[in-house]
């Protein structure tokens, strides 16, 4: 027996006869891969899977490799110019601020010149807080340090919108949990940044407020939900920035932008005042320019060990890993692409990791699962909403609609398969310490785009670009996006590593010892001087 998502169009019109029926046809659209996926489920085969996800890292062997002892953490040096303040990493304007070398004023001064004058290029921020910062701390371990919030993340005093219309003039009266911890240590809000409306979507092109640009290329798309952060984090508009991940939000703009994104394992970190999209999905999230400085964000945010890790893995190397490839995985995708992922590989193995390859279950289904969830669920926390009037844009609309209509047994199915997709995924990491694949199956697409070509077929954009990432949602397995090189336009590529649930700290090590080996990466070139940006060399 097989499933088959009964959702249709005759059921749509007759659930909402009223319904606009280009908004119907629409939603039909978003569901019709769904139903085609779920109708491939051998059913029969789920008998021994309830719908309660338990992840089990206990099930898999993993020892951390030693942290022991590490040399201390270099003294940074003071920046011979206002200009290299916002390259500094965010660890080393901490140090520098503590120790009295450097001003925070200094500090917010040279981020919000590089505001002013690139924010009209790339659209990063909705609010920009830096200029009135208030009174500015010089103690605790992101002391001085500037760090953006995407908008789904609450801000006491300041409007968070979620980037859309319906949540214009929403000002939160507490912060979320996550930022409250940040904030107690040191760190500044610098602004919120844009997303796609509700953080449903992946490439972070607003109706409301505009597209997010990359920095890369200004014609293509930072990726999203999260592309606000991983932009203003790639030109140092901010040190660091913070997102939520339900599909890859956090690592798909990662790899467009050319830093590092990484999700911890999920419920690690609070979801307390951030505005959800999917409350089995979510995660939030870290975005960086380097491995340490997410690490250290994580470990302020409450995800323990993450820093010491990320320093003894960039001091000591992959040498001790075993690291699982799902060669099946990777049919389709760009040749440039391929070429980065297995020149990452290759320097990791010749750094001494070994490569195992490994089988995982078919990603489209894995894909196909993460969309009956997340749609579901949305639709669900919209409820109030959708029933009425509300001026949503006209992209995120159909997706919370074509949840309405996915049906209660569907939905269990889904998290079903998801328990089993767990049970699986527990069982490969016991013979691996992390998973690698890449991060994206292509570059960044141009704005506007719909469809990806790869390998010869045409794919949506949306479903292409969460092809490696959505997966790990459904299993809440930690996961990083590392820059891995450059394709033939110039554009970043990404390889993503994947550790056990509850095994953060190796996948900071592990990251951490790729950074350490791979090529140098590069400013993109939307950061070059004002001059240059005044020509129009890179707008």
């Amino acid at each position: 027996m097989s499933g088959r998502l009964r959702v249709n169009r005759r059921v749509m019109a007759q659930m909402a006869p009223d319904a606009d029926p280009a908004l119907l046809d629409a939603t039909d659209q978003l569901a019709a891969p769904l139903r085609a996926a779920l109708a491939k489920v051998d059913l029969a085969a789920l008998d021994t899977h309830d719908p309660a996800v338990a992840f089990r890292p206990a099930a898999a062997r993993h020892a951390l490799p030693s942290v022991h002892p590490l040399p201390p953490a270099p003294v940074p040096a003071t920046p011979s110019s206002r200009d290299d303040v916002p390259w500094l990493p965010a660890a080393d304007v901490a140090a520098l601020v503590r120790t009295r070398r450097l001003d925070p004023a200094e500090v917010v001064a040279a981020y919000a010149d590089r505001i002013e004058r690139l924010q009209p290029i790339l659209n990063a921020f909705l609010t920009v807080t830096l200029s009135s910062p208030g009174r500015l701390p010089a103690c605790g371990r992101l002391a001085g340090v500037p760090v953006g919030l995407k908008d789904m993340i609450d801000t006491a005093g300041v409007p968070t919108t979620c980037g859309s219309r319906l949540f214009t003039g929403r000002v939160p009266s507490r912060d979320a949990r996550v930022w409250q911890r940040l904030r107690r240590a040191g760190a500044i809000l610098g602004g919120k940044l844009n997303t796609q409306e509700f953080a449903a979507g992946v490439t972070s092109d607003n109706d409301t407020f505009g597209p997010v640009r990359n920095p890369w290329d200004t014609s293509r798309i930072a990726g999203g939900s999260s592309g606000g952060s991983a932009a203003a984090v790639a030109t140092a508009l901010v040190a660091v920035g913070v997102g939520t991940d339900t599909g890859g939000s956090v690592r798909v703009p990662a790899a467009c932008c050319g830093v590092v994104g990484i999700k911890p394992t999920f419920g690690l970190l609070p979801m307390t005042g951030v505005y959800p999209l999917s409350w089995s999905l979510d995660h939030v999230g870290v975005l960086a320019r380097t491995v340490r400085d997410a690490a250290l964000t994580l470990a302020t945010a409450g995800v323990p060990r993450c820093e010491l890790a990320a320093r003894s893995g960039a001091v000591r190397g992959p040498g001790t890993l075993r690291i699982g490839v799902p060669r099946a995985w990777l049919a389709g995708i760009e040749p440039a692409v391929a070429r980065c992922f297995e020149t990452a590989l290759t320097t990791l193995e010749g750094a001494g990791a070994r490569l195992v390859e490994v089988e995982l279950p078919d990603p489209d289904l894995l894909v196909a699962i993460n969309r009956v969830i997340a749609y579901a669920e949305g639709s669900a926390q919209h409820e109030r909403f959708l029933c009425g009037e509300a001026p949503y844009g006209a992209a995120v609309r159909p997706r919370l609609e074509a949840g309405r209509y996915v049906l209660a047994g569907d939905y269990l199915t889904a998290q079903r398969l998801r328990a089993a997709a767990v049970e699986t995924f527990t069982a490969v990491s016991a013979g691996v310490d992390v998973l690698a694949t890449p991060s994206l199956p292509c570059t960044a697409p141009a704005l506007g785009d719909t469809e990806v070509d790869l390998g010869g077929g045409r794919e949506p954009v949306g479903t292409a670009l969460v092809r490696f990432t959505a997966p790990f949602n459904l299993t809440g397995m930690p996961a990083v996006s590392l820059p891995c090189g450059y394709g033939d336009v110039g554009l970043p590529a990404g390889l993503q590593l994947v550790a056990p649930a509850g095994q953060d700290a190796l996948l900071c090590f592990a990251a951490a010892a790729y950074e350490a080996i791979a090529p140098g990466t590069q400013r993109p070139p939307v950061s070059a001087s004002a001059a240059a940006v005044r020509r129009g060399v890179y707008a």
